[in-house]
């Protein structure tokens, strides 16, 4: 599964993007990046031998207080169900 850059940043439980373009600038997260009609998308699941992108940030980022990163797999029920709720709140914005 693959989410453009604040799309990645809601379902890691992040209020904005910040971390997750300041890790990009820095090469971080090159082996989770593709690029597509010159947009960037980020692999959110595992390649290989390779951790999903949330255990991938977790190890690189230093957390503070009661923040806790939502550990985003698209294999598991869980995260897969914060997606169709994502979808549902999209949906009932564009019918409104």
């Amino acid at each position: 599964m693959y989410c453009d850059v604040p799309e990645a940043a809601f379902y890691l439980n992040y209020q904005s993007p910040a971390s997750l373009y300041r890790l990009l600038k820095a090469g971080l997260l090159d082996d989770y990046v593709e690029m597509h009609d010159g947009q960037v998308l980020l692999r959110m699941g595992s390649k290989g031998k390779s951790p999903t992108l949330a255990r991938r940030v977790r190890s690189l980022v230093n957390f503070r207080g009661g923040h806790e990163i939502f550990m985003f797999d698209p294999k598991e029920e869980e995260s897969l169900q914060k997606i169709r709720n994502r979808h549902y709140e999209k949906s009932s914005k564009n019918i409104s």
